[in-house]
């Protein structure tokens, strides 16, 4: 299944780091914001830590599906805001 998902745009660097920076990275500005939609993305299994403690800082019900060894959905719900808790950005 891993051959099935390409990179539409390939880095000009080969760093697996890199790459998976970016990733996390526009999912963070797309959670942030976004905050009342719920969001799905396919990303990089190696992300899993990085996808869940996105989801915890920014207060969003997360869910994930490994689809290999390379890929996962992960799937968080509208921002649950509470009095305690503030906005990171």
């Amino acid at each position: 299944m891993a051959g099935d998902f390409v990179l539409a745009l390939a880095f000009d660097g080969d760093s697996p780091d890199f790459a998976h920076g970016v990733e996390i990275g526009r999912l963070w500005e797309q959670l942030r914001f976004e905050p009342d939609e719920a969001v799905e993305q396919l990303v990089h299994a190696v992300n899993a830590e990085m996808c869940m403690r996105i989801g915890e800082a920014l207060g969003r019900p997360f869910e994930a599906d490994v689809l290999d060894d390379v890929w996962m959905e992960v799937r968080y719900g509208p921002a649950e805001l509470t009095t305690t808790q503030e906005d990171p950005t």
